[in-house]
């Protein structure tokens, strides 16, 4: 079965320029190939397509309202920071370094379980620790349960970051 994305992000900003509302529309396309058999015998190859569209959208007020309840939740402008790479799938520039810096709050080089509890559950709330964790050993090459700045970078490249908000396993 092969999954593609399609995502369009929509910036809203206020008259000074700061974000006040961020929109993403995703488009997802499932082919799987199917194989049936003719009565004489003879098999063939199916491809089905299924499609549907779906969207995410919050804004400053909501981020400010959810995160209140959350524990050691993100500033709203580094939620901003951090998003985007992780939502899209891709990066620019040193984008993703701002990413990785933003969620390794102790410093350690690493991004551990708890630091990306502090950004996920805002899209995600039904994300706990164990999935993230399923998450995380996808692209967790030194097996010790944390990312370092290449495996981040895995998780983001290969649409990790995309499944876990969109609730995908």
């Amino acid at each position: 079965m092969d999954l593609e994305y399609t995502v369009t992000e929509i910036i809203s900003r206020d008259g000074r320029g700061q974000v006040v509302q961020l929109d993403y529309q995703f488009e997802e396309t499932t082919t799987a190939e199917t194989a049936s058999t003719s009565s004489v015998g003879m098999t063939r190859q199916n491809k089905e397509k299924r499609s549907r569209s779906y969207g995410a959208n919050i804004t400053r007020d909501q981020y400010k309202n959810i995160a209140s309840r959350q524990r050691n939740a993100l500033p709203f402008d580094s939620f901003v920071t951090v998003l985007r790479p992780f939502i899209l799938g891709f990066y620019s520039g040193n984008e993703l370094e701002r990413a990785f810096n933003i969620l390794d709050r102790d410093h350690s080089g690493k991004i551990h379980i708890y630091e990306l509890a502090s950004f996920l559950p805002i899209l995600n709330e039904s994300i706990d620790d164990v999935a993230l964790l399923n998450y995380i050993r996808k692209v967790d090459q030194d097996f010790d349960e944390n990312m370092n700045f290449n495996e981040f970078r895995a998780l983001v490249l290969r649409g990790i970051g995309r499944d876990i908000i969109c609730n995908h396993l």
